[in-house]
């Protein structure tokens, strides 16, 4: 009983991987996401878990009751491992593609119809091993699920907090840094769509400066944006669950704690220049709680692996993802659109929420910088150009739109300000869009795919510059690393403080 007990615990443990693997991984994704609990997320997967575990265990002790059963476990042992790699393949660190998945399943129920037929002693020692390995699952899953209790109980640092600042002289020098996510060159300018209308990129580009070979130095926000905050390439991240942010970088192998000091906030602290941020995805406020002046950070979008949202009902994210599962096998196209729909809404809502802390900070800070981090034109789509409406499907082309509009009131609000002929304006990607990787999950749209040319590739982010007081275009056409940022930065703290 035990044994059967413990298989039915292992599948379920595999079968929802890709529901909970950001719960749990030592990267704490999911923790650096999120300013809020994830107790009712985590306590949702835990008890899908214990349904999918009773489901199988009752549909395998009806198959078992059968006649035929001898003949059926062989038929699972065909199945199942095919069956559990494909609803996996998004949790491979590696891409798998569908040909594979298609040849690897023909290799392995071949062999194992041949080893049943003709190799009868090592078909039953194989049958033993596969029925111990799914028993050895539910040691994972036991691990698994201790994690998931540990989400449950982990609790953020501050989502916000603001310290007092005095009132600047009107010819103090300021800086306005905004980082729109995954912002492209080539779409916004070089290859802008004749269907694209964007006034107010080409309003800032008539009096800043365009780069227009910018070498991207990650192509995740959560590599790029510690990157220019430190000047130090930045490989990998983690979030521990007492909230220490910890770095990989380049030129070390070891980890290390994120020295805030270090940062271009800590520097601005430093010489006495303050520094107000509104930020999405990476957690700002815990992590430069003591060296920012301002901070607020948000992030309402669905997890990047299962579908789950922060503002759903404990019993919504029980249901959605167990439907979502069935969808997949059942009818994916239903699934895709289902999926695409939740991700969209998330989306939506960080997209509102930080836009208007965006506008507000514009309108009503007196730090001396100003640093924005803005969840468009990241997919999913949410926005319709046509309408001028928020809205589910939309394609990047689309958020581009919604992009150049809020630059326009971001503008409008500077430009009426005493300190407007003293600021100097960056606005930048962290990264291009990773048309490639978007091809592939839900949301993406016959728009996108045209207009990215099947997925094709180019990485390179846009970055324009108006320096205080410019009022014409230049170019600057030379290959340029990203990172050229960070020292851009760090030249205007000095410039503030003197």
């Amino acid at each position: 009983m035990m044994k059967r007990i413990a298989q039915a615990w292992g599948f379920a443990a595999i079968l929802l991987l890709p529901n909970y693997v950001d719960m749990t991984s030592s990267a704490g994704d999911a923790r650096i996401r999120f300013p809020t609990p994830l107790t009712r997320i985590a306590l949702a997967h835990l008890t899908d878990m214990v349904i999918v575990a009773v489901v199988f265990g009752l549909f395998m002790a009806g198959l078992r009751s059968m006649k035929r059963w001898h003949t059926i476990r062989w038929v699972l042992m065909g199945v199942m491992p095919v069956f559990l790699l494909a609803r996996n393949l998004n949790v491979i660190p590696f891409d798998v593609q569908p040909a594979d998945v298609v040849r690897i399943s023909l290799i392995w129920i071949g062999m194992l119809a041949l080893v049943v037929r003709r190799f009868t002693p090592i078909a039953h020692r194989l049958r033993t091993f596969g029925s111990s390995l799914l028993v050895g699952f539910a040691v994972f899953g036991l691990v698994v699920a201790g994690q998931l209790v540990r989400a449950a109980i982990w609790r953020p640092g501050p989502q916000a907090f603001a310290k007092p600042v005095a009132a600047p002289a009107p010819d103090r020098p300021r800086l306005v840094w905004i980082l729109f996510d995954e912002l492209a060159y080539k779409y916004t300018f070089e290859g802008r769509d004749p269907s694209l209308h964007l006034p107010n990129f080409d309003r800032l580009r008539a009096a800043s400066t365009l780069y227009t070979d910018v070498t991207p130095i990650a192509d995740r926000t959560t590599q790029a944006v510690p990157t220019l905050m430190l000047g130090r390439q930045v490989k990998d991240v983690e979030y521990t669950q007492n909230n220490e942010y910890l770095i990989r970088t380049a030129d070390s192998s070891r980890w290390e704690p994120f020295n805030a000091d270090a940062s271009l906030f800590g520097v601005a602290k430093q010489h006495g220049v303050t520094t107000s941020i509104v930020g999405w995805y990476v957690a700002y406020c815990p992590i430069f709680a003591n060296v920012a002046t301002e901070c607020y950070w948000s992030n309402d979008d669905a997890q990047d692996r299962g579908p789950t949202w922060l503002d759903a009902s404990y019993p919504e994210n029980v249901w959605f993802p167990l439907r979502i599962l069935a969808e997949q096998f059942l009818w994916p196209r239903q699934a895709l659109r289902d999926d695409a729909r939740r991700n969209a809404e998330g989306h939506i809502a960080s997209v509102r929420d930080l836009t208007q802390h965006a506008l507000d900070t514009l309108a009503n800070s007196q730090a001396d910088i100003l640093y924005l981090h803005l969840p468009t034109p990241h997919p999913p789509g949410f926005w319709n150009r046509r309408t001028g409406q928020y809205a589910i499907g939309g394609s990047y082309l689309d958020s581009l739109d919604y992009s150049d509009r809020l630059v326009g009131e971001m503008l409008d609000e500077l430009e009426k300000q005493p300190r407007w002929a003293k600021t100097t304006l960056i606005v930048q990607g962290d990264h291009a869009w990773r048309a490639t990787m978007w091809r592939n999950l839900p949301g993406w749209n016959r728009e996108d795919e045209r207009v990215s040319h099947r997925g094709a590739p180019d990485l390179r982010p846009l970055v324009l510059v108006h320096a205080a007081g410019q009022e014409n275009a230049e170019t600057v056409t030379a290959p340029t690393s990203l990172l050229f940022i960070h020292d851009r930065v760090a030249a205007e703290i000095k410039a503030i403080a003197r």
